[in-house]
This record gives structure tokens, C-alpha cells and sequence, in this order.
């Protein structure tokens, strides 16, 4: 089921393959359940582990992953058993992001933030989709207002014209926002990213992306920082080098070199979406998408190259090995591992075919990979399935 909300022009728009969890076969919460979900805690269940995960972390020396019905699973064995966490939703959950052994938060559906500072073992609540909306619309509104104000003291025509250009966006981008408040909170995070234990940003559907001073306590509306008008989709946020970069819908990729206070749009290589960008702290640069779509870049983004993939299917997460090559995994099972070059070396399918939504390097077992069917380690070149990971929980 897809959620459809009334856009700006009084047509519905549909949260599609955007969002990472529809792309592995999940809908997105609707409002009906969204109040009961949002309020009561995640079911215990010894099947946890072998269900869909769509992240894996790592926080200190344990791995915290995250999945569908408030699932938050801790390993402390490299993946090989599993212990399944309390959680206070029992919403999917998007992604996670740990800054230490101990202080973490994970994002989901129907606008969920989870906080934790023991490691994952609790986890409460910071935000949540009905938060989200009420801070769209206060920030919107309150920048349209500002704006009203300027075009009303503007003496000079020029200055008046590109004032009344920007009303019109910010009146659209008001309008979307009361309309999500009225919605309710059906819009999800896909991803988060924090500078420490006090700074940092949540992303997500329809443009959603609010920051944090005081880790997650309180958040501002950031979503006019970027050049994104329409509101697409802003599926991934990835720290490399000294810079961030969001991967987003309809081609479109921001790259931030102050944390996030300021957005350039990057020049992209096509118009189709991008669901994740991976790379190193020498500026190579991989951004991954639809249909097999990925490219890369050797200058932080200024200007890419096709990678040719040979394959059709959406790739959802990568990651850069130590030698300078890459992991690519995404939909219908596939693994690509790309040399330093970005040449496929490898190609590999999961014989179930199910989705592959993350990709974590592990120094014990070289790749870790989170999917429909919980966590399995892996070897690239060629890829050798080394443990699967497909029972309960560990004794507690």
C-alpha cells in the first residue's frame, strides 16, 4: 500500500520506490495504525532476528541493527547471535547511527526518532511524525511571513520580482506543510547523521529534515536549506571527508561543507533517484540508485562517470573497502564488488533473490550485509556466503 498525500496542486502524490523501505517491499505506515504504533512498544519476538533489517551499525565493539516493527536487535559476537532490545514503537525502523560505544538514535516510519545512551540496550523516544509536521509548518509559515514582510518594505522593481518568485515557493511549501499536519504523521525518516553527541540531522520523505543541538531533546526545521523546492525525496546523508552529501529523489545530490548549515546542488549525472553515496577521504565518490544506475567521481562530486554495473536492479547501500574497492548490494539479492577503478570485478545473487538493504565492513568476517532475512557475513570477489544468520535471539 502506498501512502497518497494531496500535493500543492491539488493532485495526489505518491510516496513511491523513494523511500528505502517501499523499495524492499515495505509500505509505508498508514494513518490508521500510525497512532498505536507510534505509542506502543515493539512485540518481543524469537524470530526477530531472521525477519527484514534494514540497518546495521557498529556502536563500540557491538553491532546494533534496526528493521521492521520497532525490531532493534544487539550482537556482541559479530553477528553470529542476537539479542533483541525493547524499543517504545513498534514502527519500521529506517536507520541507525551510533557517535560512540554508547550514545545512538535510529529514525523510522510515521516520522519516529529513537534516542539511546547505554548502546542500544534502551532506547525512548524524541520524535515523532505529529512533532515533525507541527515544526514544518511553524518554520513554514513563519519564513513566509518574513518574506510577506520584505516584499511589502522593497522599494526596488527588480528586488520585488525576485521577492514575489520566492512567495510563490514558500506559499506552496506552507500549503504542503498544513496539508501533512492534517495528514498526520505518515511521513518516514530514511536516514540521520550526527556530528557528536549533540549536533546532528534527521532526513526523510517529502523533503523532511530537521537538525538538533542537544541531541534530539529539541529540533529546528532545516528543510529550506537545501535547493529543493518541489520536495523530493531525501533518501541518504553520508559523511566523507570533511564534507556531507544527501542522496535524493529525481537525480538530485547536496553536498555540505559546513555540517549542514549549507547546501550546494550538486551537477547530476542523471535524472533518476539516488538511494545511497559511499566514498573516501581522498574525494572518490560512488552514488548509487534505480535500476542498476551508479556513478562515480575522483573530485568530490564536481563531475562523475558512469559505473557499468550490468544490472537492472536498485542498489540500496555500498561501502569502501580498505584496497580502494567498493561493495554495492541492493534489490533481488544482488552483491557487486567494484575494483579501485570502479570496474565490476564480481557479481553475485542472492539464490532467494530477497533485497540487500545495507552493506558494513567487519574486520572479522570482511562484510556484513542486512536484508529480508536478517544478517549474513560475506567475502567479496567472488562473494562467499560464510554465515547466515537466521535463528532467535541469544539467551539473556
Amino acid at each position: 500500500m502506498n501512502t497518497q498525500i494531496q500535493s500543492r496542486n491539488g493532485c495526489k502524490t505518491r510516496l513511491t520506490r523513494s523511500s528505502l523501505s517501499l523499495l524492499i517491499g515495505l509500505a509505508i505506515s498508514g494513518s490508521g495504525i500510525a497512532g498505536d504504533a507510534l505509542e506502543e512498544p515493539a512485540l518481543k519476538s524469537d524470530l526477530a532476528a531472521s525477519r527484514m533489517l534494514l540497518d546495521i551499525e557498529r556502536a563500540g565493539s557491538k553491532l546494533v541493527a534496526v528493521g521492521e516493527r520497532g525490531h532493534i536487535l544487539i550482537s556482541s559476537d559479530e553477528a553470529d547471535t542476537w539479542q533483541q532490545a525493547p524499543a517504545p514503537v513498534r514502527v519500521t525502523l529506517t536507520n541507525t547511527f551510533f557517535v560512540d560505544e554508547s550514545f545512538g538514535w535510529a529514525v523510522g516510519h510515521d516520522g519516529v526518532v529513537l534516542k539511546t545512551e547505554d548502546g542500544g540496550r534502551n532506547w525512548r523516544k524524541v520524535m515523532d511524525g505529529e512533532r515533525a509536521n507541527k515544526l514544518m509548518l511553524a518554520h513554514a509559515e513563519a519564513r513566509l511571513a518574513e518574506l510577506e514582510d520584505e516584499l511589502e518594505a522593497a522599494a526596488d522593481e527588480q528586488q520585488r520580482e525576485e521577492l514575489e518568485f520566492e512567495l510563490e515557493n514558500r506559499t506552496y511549501m506552507a500549503e504542503d506543510a498544513a496539508a501533512f499536519a492534517d495528514e498526520g504523521p505518515s511521513r518516514p525518516f530514511l536516514d540521520l547523521w550526527f556530528k557528536d553527541r549533540n549536533e546532528g540531522l534527521v532526513i526523510g520523505a517529502f523533503g523532511l529534515i530537521l537538525h538538533t543541538n542537544d541531541g534530539g531533546e529539541t529540533w529546528s526545521a532545516w528543510f529550506d536549506r537545501l535547493d529543493n523546492p518541489t520536495q523530493f525525496h531525501l533518501n541518504a546523508i553520508s559523511h566523507i571527508g570533511d564534507q556531507l552529501y544527501i542522496a535524493a529523489e529525481a537525480g538530485n545530490l547536496y553536498r555540505s561543507a559546513d555540517w549542514g548549515q549549507h547546501w550546494e546542488l550538486l551537477d547530476s549525472p542523471y535524472d533518476g533517484s539516488f538511494f545511497g553515496i559511499t566514498g573516501n577521504d581522498r574525494g572518490r565518490i560512488i552514488a548509487f540508485g534505480l535500476r542498476g544506475n551508479a556513478f562515480q567521481s575522483d573530485d568530490w562530486g564536481d563531475s562523475w562517470e558512469t559505473i557499468e554495473t550490468g544490472v537492472d536492479s536498485t542498489l540500496f547501500s555500498g561501502a569502501m573497502l580498505a584496497d580502494g574497492s567498493a561493495v554495492l548490494v541492493g534489490a533481488a539479492g544482488v552483491s557487486l564488488h567494484l575494483d579501485a577503478e570502479g570496474q565490476v570485478i564480481a557479481t553475485d545473487r542472492d539464490p532467494a533473490r530477497l533485497p540487500q538493504s545495507k552493506v558494513l565492513v567487519s574486520e572479522q568476517k570482511e562484510l556484513l550485509i542486512a536484508g529480508a532475512h536478517g544478517v549474513h557475513a560475506a567475502v567479496p570477489a567472488p562473494f562467499h556466503v560464510t554465515t547466515t544468520v537466521s535463528g532467535g535471539n541469544a539467551d539473556e
